[in-house]
């Protein structure tokens, strides 16, 4: 395991590899429900953007930088930053952890080796410094 970066806008912040991996889990499935209600060409994007995070090898994890989706467009931001905080609720639900049996069905393809359930708060703090990343460069019209 080791640590990526994501880049928005010139700026930005650094995540251990393998937390990106759950956080991507739980966001491409608010990414599939936003599609699903809101269909169009924006959320297909979304969808699209989320699912090409790829985790190549310890501290490799590409895809993940929100300039290529956001493209200085106000409704993408307002997109991206709904599916982080959509993701947060999804991953508040499970209350104070996500449950290792839950992350070995769902996210061991690349994850893997999960010894206990995995605290919450950790992945919300997380979902909170991407939406902080975001929230340094509002694109206007």
């Amino acid at each position: 395991m080791g640590w990526d970066s994501i880049e928005y806008a010139g700026n930005h912040e650094q995540f251990h590899d393998g937390i990106l991996w759950i956080l991507r889990h739980f966001l491409l499935l608010e990414a599939r429900a936003m599609e699903s209600a809101q269909p169009g060409s924006d959320s297909a994007e979304l969808r699209a953007f989320v699912e090409g995070w790829d985790w190549l090898c310890p501290g490799v994890v590409i895809g993940t930088d929100f300039s290529s989706f956001v493209q200085d467009t106000p409704s993408r931001w307002r997109l991206l930053l709904d599916l982080l905080q959509r993701g947060g609720d999804r991953i508040a639900s499970f209350g104070e952890s996500v449950p290792k049996a839950y992350l070995e069905v769902h996210t061991s393809e690349r994850g893997g080796g999960y010894t206990r359930d995995f605290p919450t708060k950790r992945l919300l703090t997380d979902i909170g410094r991407m939406c902080r990343l975001l929230g340094q460069h509002e694109p206007r019209m």
